[in-house]
Protein backbone atom coordinates (compact mmCIF):
# COMPACT_ATOMS: atom_id res chain seq x y z
CA UNK A 1 0.00 0.00 0.00
CA UNK A 2 2.45 2.36 0.76
CA UNK A 3 4.48 1.71 -2.48
CA UNK A 4 1.16 2.72 -3.84
CA UNK A 5 0.77 5.37 -2.69
CA UNK A 6 4.51 6.55 -3.16
CA UNK A 7 3.77 5.97 -6.97
CA UNK A 8 0.64 7.97 -6.96
CA UNK A 9 2.60 10.78 -5.76
CA UNK A 10 4.98 10.53 -8.62
CA UNK A 11 2.38 10.01 -11.28
CA UNK A 12 1.02 12.88 -9.74
CA UNK A 13 3.54 14.60 -10.48
CA UNK A 14 4.37 13.80 -13.82
CA UNK A 15 0.74 14.88 -14.68
CA UNK A 16 1.69 18.38 -13.03
CA UNK A 17 5.23 18.92 -15.32
CA UNK A 18 2.78 17.84 -17.89
CA UNK A 19 0.38 20.63 -17.59
CA UNK A 20 3.62 22.66 -17.45
CA UNK A 21 4.83 21.21 -21.22
CA UNK A 22 7.85 20.15 -18.86
CA UNK A 23 8.05 16.92 -20.72
CA UNK A 24 11.11 15.59 -19.73
CA UNK A 25 10.54 16.08 -16.09
CA UNK A 26 7.42 14.33 -16.45
CA UNK A 27 8.69 11.36 -17.70
CA UNK A 28 11.31 11.19 -14.88
CA UNK A 29 8.19 11.28 -12.96
CA UNK A 30 6.62 8.62 -14.11
CA UNK A 31 9.41 6.73 -14.58
CA UNK A 32 9.95 7.21 -10.55
CA UNK A 33 6.62 6.21 -10.24
CA UNK A 34 6.84 2.70 -12.13
CA UNK A 35 9.76 1.96 -10.43
CA UNK A 36 7.82 1.91 -7.23
CA UNK A 37 5.04 0.19 -8.75
CA UNK A 38 5.58 -1.27 -12.23
CA UNK A 39 2.63 -2.26 -13.44
CA UNK A 40 0.31 0.78 -11.62
CA UNK A 41 -1.54 1.46 -15.35
CA UNK A 42 -1.84 5.24 -14.63
CA UNK A 43 1.39 6.20 -15.39
CA UNK A 44 2.14 3.32 -17.91
CA UNK A 45 -0.49 5.15 -19.82
CA UNK A 46 0.73 8.56 -19.20
CA UNK A 47 4.23 7.73 -19.93
CA UNK A 48 3.04 6.57 -23.17
CA UNK A 49 1.33 9.66 -23.47
CA UNK A 50 4.40 12.01 -23.15
CA UNK A 51 6.79 10.55 -25.12
CA UNK A 52 3.73 10.29 -28.66
CA UNK A 53 4.66 13.96 -27.70
CA UNK A 54 8.18 14.03 -28.25
CA UNK A 55 7.53 13.03 -32.05
CA UNK A 56 7.26 10.07 -34.28
CA UNK A 57 10.73 8.72 -33.51
CA UNK A 58 8.64 7.67 -29.89
CA UNK A 59 5.74 6.13 -31.51
CA UNK A 60 7.38 2.63 -31.08
CA UNK A 61 8.08 2.68 -27.72
CA UNK A 62 4.77 4.71 -26.43
CA UNK A 63 3.42 1.81 -28.64
CA UNK A 64 4.89 -1.06 -26.49
CA UNK A 65 4.23 1.06 -23.20
CA UNK A 66 0.14 0.89 -24.44
CA UNK A 67 0.71 -2.68 -25.20
CA UNK A 68 1.80 -3.25 -22.05
CA UNK A 69 -0.71 -1.29 -20.28
CA UNK A 70 -3.45 -3.51 -22.42
CA UNK A 71 -1.79 -6.50 -21.40
CA UNK A 72 -2.11 -5.67 -17.38
CA UNK A 73 -6.17 -4.48 -18.43
CA UNK A 74 -7.68 -4.86 -22.17
CA UNK A 75 -10.39 -2.75 -20.61
CA UNK A 76 -8.15 0.22 -20.38
CA UNK A 77 -9.75 2.62 -23.16
CA UNK A 78 -7.36 5.78 -22.45
CA UNK A 79 -4.94 3.03 -23.84
CA UNK A 80 -6.97 2.30 -26.83
CA UNK A 81 -7.67 5.67 -27.42
CA UNK A 82 -3.86 6.31 -27.72
CA UNK A 83 -2.99 3.37 -29.85
CA UNK A 84 -5.81 4.99 -32.49
CA UNK A 85 -4.33 8.17 -32.10
CA UNK A 86 -0.50 6.55 -33.14
CA UNK A 87 -2.48 4.62 -35.93
CA UNK A 88 -3.89 7.86 -36.75
CA UNK A 89 -0.35 9.73 -37.51
CA UNK A 90 1.26 7.06 -39.11
CA UNK A 91 -1.51 7.00 -41.94
CA UNK A 92 -2.75 3.55 -40.53
CA UNK A 93 -6.34 4.86 -40.35
CA UNK A 94 -8.33 1.50 -40.53
CA UNK A 95 -6.29 0.34 -37.83
CA UNK A 96 -7.17 3.81 -36.21
CA UNK A 97 -10.76 3.77 -36.43
CA UNK A 98 -10.38 0.01 -35.02
CA UNK A 99 -8.71 1.46 -31.66
CA UNK A 100 -11.06 4.13 -31.90
CA UNK A 101 -13.74 2.64 -31.69
CA UNK A 102 -12.92 -0.41 -28.94
CA UNK A 103 -11.90 3.00 -26.99
CA UNK A 104 -15.72 4.57 -27.55
CA UNK A 105 -17.16 1.33 -26.29
CA UNK A 106 -15.04 0.73 -23.25
CA UNK A 107 -15.53 4.25 -22.66
CA UNK A 108 -19.35 3.66 -22.57
CA UNK A 109 -18.90 0.86 -20.04
CA UNK A 110 -16.22 2.54 -17.51
CA UNK A 111 -17.45 3.46 -14.16
CA UNK A 112 -17.91 7.05 -13.76
CA UNK A 113 -15.37 7.44 -11.58
CA UNK A 114 -11.71 5.81 -11.37
CA UNK A 115 -11.06 2.55 -8.92
CA UNK A 116 -7.57 3.83 -9.04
Amino acid sequence: MVALKKSISHDFAGMLFEAQSLHKEALVSFSIALSVEPDYIPSIVATAEVLMKLGTQSFSIARSFLMHALRLDPTNHEAWLNLGLISKMEGSLIQAAEFFQAAHELKLSAPIQSFL
